[in-house]
C-alpha cells in the first residue's frame, strides 16, 4: 500500500484541502546540541482558483495536517500564526484567474521571541521554575516542564526577550526549551533523553528509505573542550580538565559564565561538560528520509509524521565512509517538505553521547535495594 499525501491547511478556521494546497515547507528545532532554540516556521502555498480574496490576515491561526499511513487519521505537523501573506497571479486569461497565496507562519516559540519579560526581580530558583515563570509572562501555551536540577542566582530587573532568557536558563542546565507541533512550549531537562531511551529505545530508521547521497557526517575539533572554567555565584570560578583528552588533542580551553549559584551544582555541571565535549564524536547533520517511498512501511511513515524534538533514532547499514558503525543519535531539528506528489523529511541530529547523562549517586533513590536491580544489568549498559 502506498501512502497518499493528503494535506489540510486550516487558516483562521477555514480548511483548504486537496488541489487548493500547493507546496509546504516546515522547519522545527535547532542545528546541533549546543544551539539555542529558534522558533519554527512554515512556508505555505495555496492555489486560489476562485478569483476571490481569501481574507487571510496577519496573526491568524494556522494548522497543517497530513493523513497517517492508513489515511484514516489526521496528524498535526505544524501549528502557528500568520506573519506574512503574498498574493501573485499565475494564470489570467479570460474568465480563468488562478493565483498563488504564499503564507509565512511562525510556531509557538514566537510568543517568547516577541515578548519582553524580566520587569520584576526573579528569585533564586531552579531552571524549571525560572522557565515556568518566563513562559507565564507570555501568551504561549505550556507543554511539559521537566523538574529542574540546578539552582540559579536571583535575576535583577533587566527586561529582555523571553526566548533569550529561557534559552540561557535551559542551556546552562544542559537542557533545552522546545515547541510542539500542536502549538505548545516546554522544557526538556538533561535527563529527558535518557528517560526516553530507557522507556522506548531508539527508533530503528531503515537506511532503505534514506537518500544516502544527502547524508553528511561531521566531526570537528571545534566541538572539543578539555579544560573548562565555569563562573558561578557571580564571581567564583570552578576549573576542571580531562588529562586523557589533553594528551590526545592538547589543551582546548573554554570559559563559561553561568547563573549557577553554588559549587555543588557547578562541579556537577563541569563534569557533564567534559563528559560531553572532551572527545569529538561523529554526528549526522543531514539525513533525508523519503517518506513518499512506495516501499515505506506504516511504522516509519507515521513515526516521521509524529516527529518531536529529541527523538532517539538508530540507523544501520550506512556507507562506511559516513559512519563505520550503527549510528545512534537524537533529532535536534527537522524540515518537512511536501507537495501533491512528493514528500521528504530532513533530520538534523547529534550523536547520542552529546546528550547522554551518566547517573549520579545523588540522583539514585535512597530506598533502592540490590534486589530491585535487574538481574541482567551490567554497568557498561546502565543509563
Amino acid at each position: 500500500m502506498a501512502w497518499t499525501i493528503s494535506p489540510t491547511v486550516t487558516v483562521n478556521g477555514v480548511a483548504y484541502v486537496s488541489s487548493t494546497v500547493g507546496s509546504i515547507s516546515i522547519n522545527y528545532g535547532r542545528n546541533n546540541v549546543w544551539d539555542y532554540q529558534n522558533m519554527g516556521y512554515a512556508n505555505i502555498t495555496l492555489v486560489n482558483a476562485s478569483n476571490t480574496n481569501l481574507g487571510i490576515d496577519i496573526n491568524q491561526s494556522v494548522v497543517v495536517k497530513l493523513k497517517d499511513y492508513a489515511g484514516t487519521a489526521d496528524i498535526i505537523v505544524f501549528t502557528g500564526t500568520v506573519t506574512q501573506v503574498d498574493n501573485s497571479m499565475r494564470v489570467a486569461s479570460g474568465s480563468v484567474n488562478i493565483s498563488y497565496v504564499q503564507i509565512t507562519a511562525v510556531a509557538p516559540l514566537s510568543a517568547l521571541a516577541r515578548t519582553q519579560v524580566g520587569t520584576t526581580v526573579y528569585p533564586s530558583e531552579d531552571e524549571s521554575a525560572r522557565i515556568t515563570r518566563i513562559i507565564a509572562e507570555t501568551t504561549a501555551t505550556v507543554d511539559t516542564i521537566d523538574t529542574g536540577n540546578y539552582t540559579l542566582l536571583q535575576r535583577d530587573i533587566k527586561p529582555a526577550p523571553a526566548i533569550g532568557i529561557a534559552n540561557a536558563a535551559a542551556l546552562v542546565a544542559t537542557g533545552s526549551i522546545y515547541e510542539t507541533k500542536d502549538g505548545k512550549v516546554g522544557y526538556a531537562n538533561q535527563a529527558r533523553r535518557n528517560t526516553d531511551v530507557a522507556t522506548n529505545g531508539y527508533f530503528n530508521l531503515l537506511s532503505d528509505y534514506i537518500d544516502v547521497s544527502s547524508i553528511k557526517s561531521k566531526m570537528s575539533l571545534n566541538d572539543v573542550i578539555n579544560s573548562v572554567k565555569l563562573t558561578y555565584n557571580r564571581d567564583q570560578v570552578f576549573e576542571t580538565t580531562s588529562p586523557t583528552s589533553i594528551a590526545s588533542y592538547g589543551i582546548i580551553g573554554a570559559s563559561i559564565e553561568t547563573d549557577i549559584s553554588n559549587i555543588t551544582d557547578i562541579s556537577l555541571l563541569a563534569g557533564i561538560y567534559l563528559g560531553m565535549r572532551a572527545f569529538p564524536k561523529t554526528s549526522l547533520s543531514a539525513i533525508d528520509v523519503r517518506i513518499d517511498d512506495m516501499g515505506a512501511d506504516s511504522t516509519t511513515l507515521n513515526k516521521m509524521l509524529n516527529m518531536y524534538f529529541g527523538m532517539p533514532i538508530q540507523i544501520t547499514g550506512l556507507p562506511l565512509a559516513i559512519t563505520p558503525a550503527t549510528y545512534q543519535g537524537f533529532v535536534e531539528g527537522w524540515n518537512l517538505t511536501f507537495s501533491g506528489t512528493k514528500a521528504k523529511m530532513t533530520l538534523r541530529t547529534s550523536e547520542k553521547t552529546y546528550s547522554y547523562r551518566a547517573t549520579q549517586w545523588s540522583g539514585v533513590n535512597p530506598a533502592l535495594i540490590w534486589s530491585a536491580v535487574g538481574a541482567t544489568l551490567t554497568w557498561n549498559t546502565y543509563d
